[in-house]
């Protein structure tokens, strides 16, 4: 990156931090880490309130800033041994990896999916959690952040254990079914709470929509209605399918159940003194925030709209040039590109600040 690239950059970074809407519960209990050439680069700071957090970063504003998701007794203490654990935030990393520096953008929808079936499916209705923040991590994905006090003692092993969960590794649907004294195959019932409850719901909404796609036979309203009225009781034998015949063809539900089509980083939420990068603050390689999403607003989000630094400059341009190739994106609502290496052109703030932090580009 330019001298010239980074100072302005650096300017306007430190201008929100001035006003950002920061939600650090336990903020003197934690560490924070910073960097600007690597995530982190230093480490074991700590901050006694809010406003000397804020001036640090509005003064000395690194391109990265974390804090743990652990609270301790003496968050600034080296080594780590000495700072007095008293539990964690249990945090979950949704990631995706795609080639080229660009690859990852066109997938964040399916990121989002996966989000959004984690925090209801999962933390809200499996584990009963009601403080969860959802974060987009400033680039590729969404960080979960669940701060529910009963989960703070948990220890690395009882974290991974509930990855494991939430990914389904081990999962084997078939365990779902047994068969009574009658010879009935008795099953799932969709009023049921985890996984069972979601593979029954998820066989009522393909018998509803695409009843063919399970089987011919429920083509016909009267077998397939009498077939769901069985499965709402848990009594799966109201068909003229053979039992092992049908439970075989069940098998595609099974593999939407987890959440699995992404990286559900059992690393981050396992590690007892993982540092994150802090809610709302801006991510170095991209210029965009961290942004905060509500619950009910996490459909709607678009991280190339609604991540973009805002301010009183935002609606200023920038002329740059690019210095690599760059492929076309939705950004700010619209298509722009594809860019050629040398191309000039004029863009308003915050996309030229993307460009700039993605180090594709650099200012005229």
């Amino acid at each position: 990156m330019q001298p010239k690239d980074k100072e302005v950059l650096l300017k306007l970074f430190a201008s929100y931090y001035e006003t950002a809407d920061f939600r650090i519960p336990g903020l003197e209990q934690r560490e924070f880490g910073i960097g600007n050439l690597r995530k982190i680069e230093a480490r074991h700071l700590n901050f006694p309130n809010l406003q000397s957090f804020r001036t640090y970063l509005a003064t000395n504003t690194p391109f990265f800033v974390s804090h743990s998701t652990a609270y301790y007794d003496f968050p600034g203490a080296t080594p780590i041994q000495k700072k007095g654990w008293r539990g964690a935030d249990l945090v979950f990393d949704l990631d995706i990896h795609a080639e080229g520096k660009y690859g990852a953008y066109a997938l964040l929808g399916q990121v989002k999916s996966d989000l959004q079936r984690l925090v209801k499916d999962f933390i809200i209705n499996d584990f009963g959690c009601k403080d969860v923040l959802i974060v987009f991590s400033g680039n590729r994905g969404y960080h979960v952040h669940v701060r529910d006090k009963a989960f703070l003692p948990l220890g690395g092993e009882e974290r991974r254990e509930l990855v494991d969960y939430v990914m389904g590794n081990g999962l084997d649907y078939r365990d779902f079914f047994s068969y009574s004294d009658k010879k009935q195959l008795l099953g799932p019932r969709p009023d049921e709470g985890g996984y069972r409850g979601r593979f029954a719901r998820a066989a009522v909404e393909l018998l509803s929509h695409n009843p063919a796609s399970l089987s011919r036979v429920f083509v016909k309203e009267k077998e397939r209605e009498f077939f769901l009225g069985g499965v709402r009781a848990g009594n799966w034998s109201r068909t003229s399918l053979k039992f092992n015949d049908l439970v075989g063809r069940l098998s595609p539900l099974a593999t939407a159940l987890p959440v699995s089509s992404v990286n559900t980083d059992a690393g981050v939420t396992a590690d007892l003194s993982k540092l994150i990068r802090v809610p709302n603050s801006i991510h170095g390689e991209t210029g965009l925030v961290a942004r905060i999403i509500d619950a009910g607003d996490v459909e709607p989000f678009e991280p190339l709209r609604d991540a973009f630094i805002t301010g009183v400059r935002a609606k200023e341009t920038m002329k740059v040039k690019f210095v690599e190739d760059v492929p076309a994106l939705e950004l700010g609502g619209e298509t722009m590109g594809p860019f050629k290496k040398d191309d000039k052109k004029e863009f308003p703030q915050p996309i030229a600040v993307f460009f700039l932090a993605k180090k594709s580009a650099t200012l005229l």
